[in-house]
């Protein structure tokens, strides 16, 4: 008998299996700037690429427990909102193979650790969403979706308050809104919305030391299993396109 091919299997060819990739977009807020987290990479070539956080998915891990680790090790935080985006194909230029991306977005508060991290790790840089040029195609799609999946949500639920400090204030919320909508939101409208909804709390505290008129501070009402998907959270908003 003619030995066969290890990949075929009654007449039927398998190819080897697809190399499964995680990628993460890590957004943070910085001076009402959304900003993506983007990491250094060398290729084969000895040529530096700036690319999406990413890891391989290694015998003995899960999907999600990778996005973790990518999430952990690249802001030095474990406090974060993670959601798996939905799986891409992609073909490397040194490959005819299909190769699989699942993607995950990730939303932290720019605290110490995250500061911290960034100015230690010359591997990794904060770019503004709308300053970034220098990404592959692959990580073009998966930035464009995220995108428009974080636009939808903060819609639909309290998400993006993890962009936020913990207390903060209202002229704040609005910021974050605008800055991820790409809009110029009714100011006072919104502030009495927010407060209509009850999702903050205030914390009967005042900015100090500013030479504008103290705003107050507020923080989350809900817990944060509560943040996500929650039907009642419907934000329609008096706007013009910025």
């Amino acid at each position: 008998m003619k030995n066969r091919d290890k990949n075929e299997i009654n007449g039927i060819k398998y190819y080897s299996p697809n190399r499964l990739q995680i990628d993460c977009v890590i957004f943070n807020l910085d001076n009402d700037s959304l900003k993506i987290l983007l990491v250094k990479q060398t290729d084969n070539e000895g040529i530096i690429n700036w690319r999406l956080a990413n890891d391989c998915l290694r015998k003995g891990e899960t999907i999600a427990s990778t996005a973790h680790t990518i999430l952990k090790r690249h802001t030095g935080s474990d406090r974060y909102f993670i959601d798996q985006l939905k799986a891409f194909g992609y073909s490397p230029s040194s490959s005819l193979q299909e190769n699989i991306s699942i993607a995950y977005y990730g939303l932290i508060k720019r605290d110490q650790n995250v500061l911290d991290r960034e100015q230690s790790n010359t591997d990794m840089k904060w770019i503004p969403v709308n300053e970034i040029d220098e990404l592959n195609d692959k990580d073009k799609i998966i930035l464009d979706f995220s995108l428009k999946e974080l636009r939808k949500n903060i819609c639909q639920s309290t998400i993006g308050f993890n962009l936020l400090p913990e207390k903060f204030t209202l002229l704040q919320v609005v910021h974050l809104y605008e800055k991820i909508l790409g809009i110029e939101i009714n100011k006072s409208n919104f502030r009495r919305k927010i407060l209509q909804l009850g999702l903050v709390q205030d914390l009967n505290e005042k900015e100090e030391n500013v030479s504008h008129r103290a705003a107050r501070f507020y923080t989350l009402r809900l817990q944060c299993q509560e943040m996500f998907s929650n039907g009642d959270f419907n934000f329609i908003f008096d706007k013009k396109i910025a």
